[in-house]
């Protein structure tokens, strides 16, 4: 076989001579299967060992080897993947820029639904069993047109299907190829309309795969190659004895590494070159030596049977052949008795079986030293196998799972960086091909576009404005009411008050305002994503992990995360107390000690809005407004109107205390003349009584001599009549008498008359 550094690598694939011939772009394909002709032998001989296709054929299904090789691939499958990757796509700087972000956030989410549309899962089996196996795995990206729209397509190539420029490191490769297999129908349709009939040169046949698997329909298939040419920056359609060149054009896929496809997956490779080894060649002598082991055991113990000889007749020598040779669990073969007896003395001579079972136990030893050899070679440590003592400790079995972890860690590396790869490709196909409302849809995010936003903008603007010359208005009514009542308003408060009701307007609107400023536009995303070089400075994509992941050790991981995070935050809470500068250090010391920690997109998000977010929270805690110019204004604005309204209401007090001092001096001027009126009503009532009381002794007298003179009559009218009289005339006298008593006496006349002395 060519070494790979006496090949020429081809600096064109175009013969100028020959614009459209095919000719040298198949031999430089020839030249590279030749290159890895011995790789594809080795690969053969390990499907047929792992698939035991030799069996099939042979219809055979004893099982005479022991099947080492596929108990220890079983093995590496779920330890070197487990579960389909998911997309992350970051800004390249944590700065919170919001149109960085929300691209970003995009991006991920339809570069996540565009991977699971296209099997991710799948083909990243494919890749993996192909590393395992032949220590290289491939995938390809496609972009294509359905029904449905535009999809990107991931597939697995099989080892056969992919060839690229033998080269010593990735970055001199030049070309590569893959082979998709069509028929003569399919062919005309994809390239009639390029280059007529030269598809029906090319060579059909029905695939080896094919007919392995029964040959579904037999058809036969030519293996169209699409070389992909980045000195020419060319892509090239051809088939094997087709001369001319099926189809050819500039690169449909705008890609920063030009290929449709990452860098393979590669495992052990020969030095200087891009030539896998298959670890199967370093376990092959160990298989070997197991199998023929293995073999001699089962032979050995086929022959563990009841055999003996009894004297009875026949030849000695005969009987021991038949009993070497027979099938039988149990046998007895008679032999001459005198030969027997010569020779042993007992009736039944037994076949030795202690040499043959001493036999089986070297064996066995010996085995089970190779399979030591083989676990300590492959990596596949007692505790990958769920092997384990019971003596062992804990932390010695985690020393058994690191070690082997570690043995396969360069494979899992190699999946994740192929993940990520791929990721990114798709990444710029979507980037590059796909429209803004497919993104959005895939994305399941809505975003407005220019046009809106300033027809909102437009809208907030406009009901300010009105607004503005409606206190413009009302400010003019009011000093026009007042002058017209002669008020006199003194200028300074009143443009202060204007002043601040336009604030107040205006900080009503501020934040719709800001919120549009602050939305991103749908054109703003296409322009960014558009953008091959701010794309690729923007955004970091990568891919989460696709081992699986240890229960045990994930808890332990968030519960070491949260003991960091607790420790820290209250650490820092005495730096954090000390203004927008310690916040600050604090917050950043805060990210610094959870940095090494995978807490995931979101919380490492809503830890950045914190962290960002700590100055503001610490000047608003101290008192310190923390705003823009603008905010500071407004805020400024409001507080002299707060402090106009103040001292209105300071006045208005002083005047209510005002006025409530003179009410209460008239009140007690009031009361005053009242008491001196009283005291003079009071003079006043005593003369009159006085008067009254002068008035009634007259009163009193007349009725005296009244009663006289009718005591004189009585006396004159007769005895009977004159005691009648006489007890009426009593009874008259003694009203009088109390009334003149009562009158006369100063300590009832007030009660009687309720008057105040």
């Amino acid at each position: 076989m060519a070494q790979l550094h006496d090949l020429e690598p081809v600096d064109s694939l175009k013969d100028p001579g020959e614009p459209k011939s095919a000719a040298r772009i198949l031999a430089a394909i020839r030249q590279a299967e030749q290159a890895f002709l011995d790789y594809q032998d080795v690969c053969d001989r390990i499907d047929r060992v792992y698939a035991r296709k030799d069996d099939y054929r042979s219809g055979e299904w004893t099982d005479p080897d022991y099947d080492l090789f596929w108990a220890s691939m079983e093995i590496l499958k779920p330890a070197v993947y487990a579960h389909a990757p998911q997309p992350v796509v970051t800004p390249q700087f944590k700065d919170r820029r919001r149109l960085q972000n929300l691209t970003a956030e995009i991006l991920e989410r339809g570069t996540t639904v565009a991977l699971l549309r296209a099997g991710i899962d799948e083909v990243m089996t494919g890749v993996r069993d192909d590393l395992i196996f032949y220590n290289r795995g491939q995938m390809w990206v496609t972009l294509e047109d359905g029904r449905d729209g535009r999809r990107i397509s991931i597939e697995h190539l099989d080892r056969k299907d992919f060839l690229h420029e033998p080269a010593r490191k990735w970055a001199d490769v030049g070309w590569v190829a893959r082979r998709a297999w069509m028929t003569r129908e399919e062919m005309r349709k994809r390239f009639a309309a390029h280059s007529g009939e030269a598809f029906k040169h090319a060579s059909t046949s029905v695939r080896r795969e094919d007919q392995a698997l029964g040959g579904a329909d037999g058809s036969r298939k030519a293996g169209v190659w699409e070389v992909w040419h980045k000195r020419d920056n060319r892509v090239y359609w051809v088939a094997p004895d087709a001369p001319f060149i099926l189809d050819e054009g500039e690169p449909h896929l705008e890609l920063d590494g030009f290929f449709p496809c990452p860098r393979p997956a590669f495992g052990t490779l020969r030095a200087r070159s891009l030539m896998p080894v298959p670890d199967y060649l370093r376990y092959a002598s160990h298989f070997s030596k197991i199998n023929q082991l293995t073999a001699r055991l089962y032979l050995l113990l086929d022959r563990v049977k009841m055999k003996g000889l009894i004297p009875a007749g026949g030849d000695i020598g005969t009987a021991v052949e038949q009993a070497l040779h027979s099938d039988d669990d149990e046998l007895l073969i008679p032999v001459p008795a005198a030969a027997m007896m010569e020779s042993s003395g007992n009736f039944v001579v037994w076949l030795p079986l202690k040499d043959i079972a001493d036999a089986i136990q070297g064996l066995i030893g010996a085995r089970g030293q190779l399979f030591n050899d083989f676990y300590q070679l492959s990596g596949i440590s007692d505790i990958m196998r769920g092997a384990s003592q019971a003596q062992e400790t804990l932390g010695a079995q985690q020393l058994k799972s690191q070690y082997g972890s570690v043995r396969v860690r360069g494979k899992i590396d190699e999946l994740q960086r192929i993940a990520c790869d791929v990721t990114k490709i798709s990444a710029e196909i979507m980037a590059e091909a796909f429209g803004p409302e497919l993104l959005l849809e895939m994305a399941q995010m809505e975003l407005p576009r220019k046009a809106e936003l300033e027809r909102r903008a437009k809208a907030i603007e406009d009901a300010a404005e009105k607004e503005m010359e409606a206190i413009g208005r009302q400010a003019k009514a009011m000093a026009e009411a007042a002058k017209a009542q002669d008020q006199e308003i003194e200028p300074a408060a009143a443009e202060q008050q204007l002043q601040a009701a336009q604030q107040q307007i205006i900080s009503k609107y501020a934040v719709q305002l800001r919120q549009i400023a602050e939305a991103v536009p749908i054109e703003d995303m296409m322009t960014l994503l558009r953008d091959n070089r701010a794309r690729g400075f923007a955004f970091e994509i990568a891919t989460d992990s696709t081992i699986l992941t240890d229960e045990i050790a994930e808890k332990a991981s968030r519960n070491e995360f949260l003991t960091a995070f607790t420790g820290a935050a209250q650490g820092l809470m005495s730096f954090a107390s000390l203004g927008q500068e310690g916040a600050k250090m604090a917050g950043e010391v805060l990210r610094f000690v959870l940095a090494p920690y995978r807490a995931g997109r979101t919380l490492n998000a809503v830890i950045d809005e914190f962290v960002d977010a700590a100055p503001q929270l610490a000047a608003a805690q101290a008192g310190s407004s923390g705003l823009s110019e603008a905010e500071q204004s407004m805020s400024a604005a409001n507080q002299k109107m707060a402090d106009a309204e103040l001292r209105k209401s300071e006045a208005a007090i002083a005047k209510v205390q005002a006025d409530t001092a003179k009410t209460q001096q008239e009140m007690q001027f009031k009361v005053a003349e009242a008491q001196t009126k009283a005291q003079q009503e009071g003079q006043r009532l005593q003369l009159e009584m006085a008067e009254t009381r002068g008035n009634l002794a007259e009163q009193a007298r007349r009725i005296e001599k009244i009663g006289a003179d009718i005591q004189l009559a009585f006396a004159r009218l007769g005895i009977e009549r004159r005691a009648e009289q006489r007890a009426d005339v009593k009874t008259a006298a003694e009203v009088v008498g109390e009334t003149h008593r009562n009158l006369t006496n100063p300590d009832v006349i007030p009660a009687k008359a309720g008057i105040q002395l």
